[in-house]
């Protein structure tokens, strides 16, 4: 058996580190603790999400940050100042990338099935790209996701908070059901590509108050519905909510209270970076499987903090 690591990263405002193509003085020791992060794990295939937008600032990255590590990178359209971009390196070669760009074009569709059919849009579409394991080998689809935050980050009063939240959730949900709507035509396909859906989903398990009024959410919307078990992703991270110290840890960014600020600088935990897998890969039969309970979160220490604002999530998948 031949393992592989795969991992999804927001590296915060990459853009904003560079300028004339390489990494600015002041940012130099954020950019080697970013670079610690990615060789620790050392991921044949890394999805970057607020990545840069310039192919020669990549370059610049890889070449004095992560010599050595034989990284190509795989972008396609630019999503502006938060882009979506691959590293990926031996055996792993790229097939295709982007090629349902048009996919995620704006779209009309009644969430609520309220008989009211609304316009919604991606923010940064979906970065897809299928990559061939060694020459000739198997193949794996994945599709690299950066959602709208359901953050509110202007000056309101209670509520407009509340109006401006139910219509964060609102956006998120039409979202899911248009990549959901993706992954249900990929996995219909005569003979499927195992399919990975990774990235920043600015949402976790379960519904807030406000999914509730709505009745779903981004991430269970995504991984499927209970009436078509076959379809329904599993996720790579689910392992550690069945084991009580690992639960404890099961969140990959945390930020202050939006509205009351706790005397003890608590924060909120939540788990919004997820690794998403198709049922194929969990058989033993496959020609790509992901390696059950293999999927972990990077380290949350100081420098890991100092990188970036959220925490790497990543996981094994094998070949015969």
């Amino acid at each position: 058996m031949h393992e592989f690591t795969i991992m999804a990263y927001n590296i915060e405002h990459m853009n904003l580190m560079f300028e004339n193509n390489v990494i600015k003085s002041r940012k130099r020791e954020r950019a080697q603790k970013i670079a610690k992060i990615i060789q620790d794990i050392n991921p044949h295939v890394l999805g970057i999400c607020e990545a840069a937008n310039s192919p020669d600032e990549h370059k610049h990255f890889i070449e004095n940050y992560l010599s050595g590590s034989g990284y190509q990178l795989a972008q396609g359209v630019s999503r502006g100042s938060q882009n979506l971009v691959f590293y990926y390196r031996d055996p792993f070669t790229i097939k295709s990338i982007d090629g349902a760009f048009s996919f995620y074009d704006p779209w009309i569709a009644d969430i609520e099935e309220d008989g009211l059919k609304e316009q919604y849009k991606w923010e940064r579409k979906p970065l897809e790209a299928v990559f061939e394991i060694g020459s000739g080998g198997p193949r794996l689809r994945i599709i690299l996701v950066h959602t709208k935050s359901k953050g509110i980050f202007s000056v309101v009063d209670l509520h407009n908070f509340q109006k401006i939240a139910l219509a964060n959730r609102k956006r998120l949900v039409g979202q899911a059901l248009k990549l959901r709507s993706r992954i249900d035509q990929l996995l219909q396909e005569q003979k499927p590509l195992p399919v990975v859906v990774m990235g920043d989903m600015n949402d976790g398990p379960g519904l807030d108050s406000f999914e509730m009024m709505i009745g779903r959410s981004f991430v269970e919307t995504t991984m499927g519905s209970v009436y078509n078990p076959n379809g329904i992703l599993h996720n790579a991270l689910w392992w550690m909510s069945k084991e009580f110290k690992l639960k404890k840890n099961l969140w990959t960014a945390d930020f202050p209270d939006p509205i009351v600020s706790h005397p003890k600088g608590y924060q909120h935990h939540v788990w919004i970076d997820h690794i998403l897998i198709s049922q194929d890969m969990l058989q033993s039969t496959n020609s790509v499987r992901y390696v059950m309970n293999s999927g972990e979160i990077g380290p949350k220490d100081k420098d890991a903090r100092e990188a970036s604002d959220h925490f790497a999530v990543y996981c094994k998948i094998e070949i015969g």
